[in-house]
């Protein structure tokens, strides 16, 4: 199974989709066929996920900050699809900017525990802006449950138990980690959990429909722990009369 480290270091790409992002791609092939009801990838990395749903003929929107990236996925998108492909370099949640109830749909994996809550929520509400009514939020992050942040764990649940609004913010990784892999993590990471995300959806305006917890077949032995190290979200834009 292939990983390959982004150009920009902002973690690892897969060329394994995820239970979530599977979810993605189905729900592009049940519609989203014309240009102003578009599948925005944040975070699109090499493209995976923006190439698999161009296949289901959705229009797609791919996002990355770097344009290496989205050159790459132009590349590798078929002329068939190509002219159904739009990228957008750009850091979400300021540089992005669309029409309200312009899109379909929203993808971001490993997107959100970048961010800190404020941005968090601030990205959040762009989305449910963003989407039209019945249009889907899928979204995967790194949970505390992981081997490298395993030290972590302990302060975790007492913050959760706490109510502490961002109970996974880790303002300094070396503090909790010393893992092998510690190099290539960024030095701050909020680590989320299926409360927080519903929660935060929920505060958005959007419908949650699912939250949960897993392990990610793609997830290198050395980082599993307990089958919980991803949590995904898959939340809905109400319609004005739901």
């Amino acid at each position: 199974m292939r990983r390959t480290l982004t150009k920009n270091r902002m973690g690892w790409a897969s060329e394994q989709l995820s239970p979530v992002s599977g979810m993605f791609v189905e729900f592009c092939r049940s519609g989203l066929r014309a240009e102003d009801d578009a599948a925005l990838d944040i975070g699109a990395g090499y493209g995976a996920v923006t190439l698999a749903a161009l296949r289901t003929g959705a229009w797609v929107i791919a996002n990355d900050l770097a344009d290496e990236h989205l050159n790459e996925i132009v590349s590798q998108a078929p002329d068939g699809d190509r002219p159904r492909l739009t990228i957008k370099a750009g850091r979400f949640p300021r540089g992005l900017h669309f029409e309200s109830g312009s899109l379909g749909a929203v993808h971001a994996s490993n997107v959100f525990h970048f961010l800190t809550g404020r941005q968090f929520e601030e990205g959040l509400r762009a989305i449910a802006r963003w989407l039209r009514p019945g249009g889907r939020l899928f979204a995967q992050a790194a949970s505390p449950y992981q081997a490298a942040f395993a030290a972590f764990i302990p302060e975790f649940e007492r913050r959760l138990a706490a109510s502490e609004k961002w109970p996974g913010w880790v303002a300094k990784v070396s503090e909790y980690s010393s893992h092998r892999q510690r190099s290539q993590m960024p030095r701050a990471i909020h680590l989320l959990d299926d409360r927080t995300l519903r929660r935060a959806a929920a505060a958005a305006g959007l419908a949650v429909e699912r939250a949960w917890l897993y392990q990610r077949e793609d997830l290198p032995a050395t980082l599993r722990l307990d089958g919980r190290e991803a949590v995904g979200l898959v939340a809905r834009k109400a319609a004005p009369k739901d």
